[in-house]
């Protein structure tokens, strides 16, 4: 009988395990995937992002934002710092958005 609740035990731990490592892969696995642009601030120039990127990552927006095309299939959150939690707008999957004066310099997808 010990040995049948061991089995169990070992079992169970192992089942939790794996859906642990299951459920934290699945979670860094999603990214933004599309394309990315924005017209820079500093010289009107039209800049791509490299996407795929991993949701949740604060990334440069050399020059800051005039304006964001958002054609990649996740929200952008845009931001004037570079710990992303100074809050300069929003631009929602395949939409575009103008943005003025302090200008987003970073952003992070998800």
């Amino acid at each position: 009988m010990r040995a049948l609740n061991r089995i169990g035990r070992a079992t169970l731990t192992i089942g939790a395990a794996a859906a642990l490592v299951v459920g934290l892969s699945t979670s860094n696995a999603q990214a933004a995937t599309g394309t990315f642009f924005y017209t820079r601030a500093d010289n009107g120039h039209e800049t791509t992002l490299n996407v795929p990127t991993p949701n949740g990552k604060c990334i440069a927006v050399s020059g800051g934002a005039r304006d964001a095309h958002n054609d990649t299939d996740t929200d952008a959150t845009m931001y004037t710092n570079s710990n992303c939690t100074v809050f300069a707008g929003f631009v929602g999957s395949r939409n575009f958005e103008t943005f003025s004066a302090p200008f987003p310099t970073f952003v992070k997808f998800g």
